[in-house]
């Protein structure tokens, strides 16, 4: 198959590194997918998802999100599988609507990342000032430790990194579920309406639940950015089925937890945990639950940093961002941009702690959304894509796709739209200005900015390519068959 111009896969480094190493195992990448999704900031959406349904039903909204998450899973296995690269989001993209649209979709999609990670470490940032009574202005110091120990595990190579990621994702998860399990079973009393989410309430109020719960999924498919470095390929569609089960029964046993016991002064805190921990195992559970966020912290943006770096070296790779991007060190890991997300995601974090107030709640409803737009626009490229390239090989396919392509496109562009406005249930707008702010700032890079790098690239390529010699006088040239100039063009691509 041709590769059209977004195609990133196999072009080299600009270090000349090898590339990436497949040194990924198959639980990694499970808790890749399920840590990127379980960030400090699940407490805060699953708190927030109780105002939205009555009684201690918000599990329903978690289930039918959750359904809605497989729903993504298979579409993003479908294409997964179909380009199985560091820049799959890319290539699929590209093939299925105009390149400059798909990438300017690629750039504000990207801001997920640092958006839940900055976010993240302010939450972190804050229960920890809170539980050690310390001068809030540490909380930027405890974020830059965190960072600083996610990059470094990342520097060292994704053994390393997927190592830590392991154990951190473990912890968290275990140890929510204990803790949620146990402060329900000491209430002492029953649960109120578990089946009755429109029991006084309307389903507008579900539908900005099911929106709301999408968030509480959100970055489980980013993992796809590590199929080059998966031991095999089909860990990855397989990890995020996996991610998707252990998310909903971690969400929905901690939200009916919270909505259970928890009054609105701590389910409207920076850190309804904290409390959630004192209700099973008293000041114990408070130190346990703090120790806990800050565990999240560690897994969030140590597989943030996994996933996201390796994206921005297969755009760079491909001559759609700086070069520099694309550097490998001699443990195969591109450690530019690892360096970049650490400090970009300090400033964003920094910026929300001196602002203050509820403004984590907006970035909640910004990922929320972005993740629910990006997952319409996977619907959409699995359906085009059955047209255009019909006979690509798929190692995984939807069925029913387009009925299932058409129920994710609607579905999916309607709670996006619906997050996008709402923040902690109430009409605010400030998420959707802020994400076309994003978006207008994404289109203008790649109208103006990508062409240049690409032309730069091309001029770096043909100075690097070996001259060949120059035919002798009198010798006539021997013709060049079509396919050995079919291959010719694509070692030059590469």
């Amino acid at each position: 198959m041709t590769v059209g111009p977004a195609s990133g896969a196999g072009s080299a480094p600009a270090s000349g590194a090898a590339g990436l190493r497949r040194a990924m195992g198959f639980r990694t990448a499970v808790s890749t997918s399920t840590g990127l999704a379980f960030a400090a900031l699940q407490y805060l959406a699953a708190a927030g998802l109780v105002a939205y349904v009555a009684g201690d039903s918000a599990w329903i909204s978690i289930g039918v999100a959750g359904i809605l998450a497989l729903l993504a899973w298979g579409f993003f296995g479908e294409l997964n599988g179909m380009f199985p690269t560091a820049a799959a989001i890319r290539r699929y993209m590209s093939h299925a609507m105009d390149d400059r649209i798909a990438l300017s979709i690629t750039f504000t999609y990207l801001t997920t990342i640092v958006l839940v990670v900055a976010a993240d470490a302010f939450v972190v940032g804050a229960a920890l000032t809170h539980v050690l009574h310390v001068p809030t202005g540490l909380t930027a110091v405890w974020t830059l430790v965190l960072l600083g120990l996610a990059v470094g595990s990342n520097l060292r190579g994704v053994k390393v990194a997927g190592w830590v990621q392991d154990i951190a994702t473990t912890i968290v998860l275990v140890v929510t579920a204990v803790v949620s399990v146990v402060a329900l079973a000491r209430s002492g009393t029953p649960l109120h309406g578990p089946l009755q989410p429109f029991h006084h309430t309307s389903g507008t109020n579900f539908v900005e639940s099911v929106a709301l719960g999408i968030f509480l999924y959100s970055a489980f498919e980013w993992v796809t950015t590590n199929a080059e470095e998966v031991r095999d390929p089909r860990h990855i569609h397989r990890a995020m089925f996996l991610a998707v089960c252990i998310l909903f029964v971690v969400c929905a046993v901690m939200t009916t937890a919270m909505g259970h016991l928890l009054d609105h002064g701590q389910l409207t805190s920076p850190f309804p945990q904290l409390p959630l921990g004192a209700r099973a195992f008293g000041e114990a559970g408070v130190w346990l639950m703090t120790a806990v966020t800050a565990v999240t912290a560690l897994n969030t943006f140590n597989g943030g940093f996994i996933t996201a770096s390796r994206f921005i070296y297969a755009t760079a790779r491909e001559g759609s961002l700086p070069p520099t991007l694309a550097r490998l060190n001699d443990r195969a890991v591109p450690w530019v941009p690892v360096v970049a997300l650490g400090v970009a995601s300090f400033c964003v974090a920094v910026v929300v702690e001196v602002v203050g107030g509820s403004e984590w709640e907006v970035l909640v409803a910004m990922g929320a959304a972005l993740e629910a737009m990006i997952y319409a626009v996977a619907a959409f490229c699995v359906l085009r894509l059955r047209g255009r390239l019909a006979e690509h090989h798929r190692p995984f396919r939807v069925p029913l796709v387009r009925v299932l392509a058409i129920l994710g496109m609607v579905v999916f562009g309607l709670l996006g739209l619906v997050a996008s406005v709402s923040v902690s249930n109430r009409f605010d707008p400030l998420p959707l200005v802020i994400i076309l702010v994003l978006g207008a700032a994404s289109a203008l890079y790649t109208v103006r900015v990508v062409p240049r790098l690409r032309a730069a690239e091309l001029e770096r390529r043909a100075a690097t390519r070996p001259r060949r010699r120059p035919a002798r006088p009198g010798t006539a040239r021997r013709a060049v068959p079509e396919q050995a100039m079919e291959r010719e063009e694509t070692s030059e691509r590469s």
